[in-house]
């Protein structure tokens, strides 16, 4: 369910959840059109006003994990070619 739904299930206008939930009308309204992702702080709020569940743990994802690159095995670096002169004292 979409906090749209959510909302319109509730008999909620845009200005009556920005007022419940602290936040600007433009919030709401962008972020109901999915222009913007609201913050940890406001999809907390949200899930209480609407009574809807907004946040899930990542472990309940069905996120991939991202591809592994292969290391690159040490080849010649800057430190093996690159000659360090040091400036000498001058005894005055």
């Amino acid at each position: 369910m979409t906090i749209k739904e959510a909302r319109a299930k509730l008999s909620l206008t845009q200005q009556d959840l920005a007022l419940r939930a602290k936040e600007k009308v433009t919030v709401i309204q962008k972020i109901e059109i999915g222009k913007i992702l609201p913050t940890m702080r406001l999809a907390k709020e949200l899930e209480h006003i609407l009574r809807v569940r907004l946040l899930v743990p990542r472990d309940e994802l069905d996120v991939p994990a991202p591809p592994r690159r292969p290391v690159p095995s040490p080849g010649v670096t800057l430190g093996d070619v690159a000659l360090v002169r040091h400036k000498e004292e001058s005894d005055e």
